[in-house]
C-alpha cells in the first residue's frame, strides 16, 4: 500500500485529454506511509506536452475530508447560488 496512487477525476479536460480550462485538476487516492489521503491538485502541460503538478493543490487525510465534505454539504446550496453567476 505504501506510495500507491489512483486518479478518480481529471476535471478540465475534454474525453481526448485536451483542457479546456487553463489548470485542469486531477483528483487521487494515496498513500504514503501506510496513510490515505484525497489530493486534490492543479495540472499543467510541459514543453514536452507531459502532465505536470503545479504547487496549487490540497492533501487531505481522513479527519480532514470528513470535516471538509460536511462544510461542503451543509453549504451546497449557498455554494451553488455563489458560483451559478460564473454559468451565466
Amino acid at each position: 500500500m505504501d506510495n500507491d496512487s489512483k486518479e478518480i477525476a481529471f476535471l478540465g479536460v475534454d474525453k481526448n485529454g485536451v483542457p479546456f480550462i487553463r489548470e485542469p485538476i486531477k483528483i487521487t487516492l494515496s498513500s504514503y506511509k501506510n496513510k490515505k489521503y484525497l489530493d486534490v491538485r492543479k495540472f499543467y502541460t510541459d514543453a514536452s506536452g507531459e502532465w505536470r503538478p503545479t504547487q496549487k493543490g490540497i492533501t487531505l487525510n481522513g479527519d480532514i475530508f470528513e470535516q471538509f465534505m460536511d462544510i461542503l454539504t451543509k453549504h451546497k446550496d449557498e455554494i451553488q447560488d455563489w458560483v451559478k453567476d460564473n454559468k451565466e
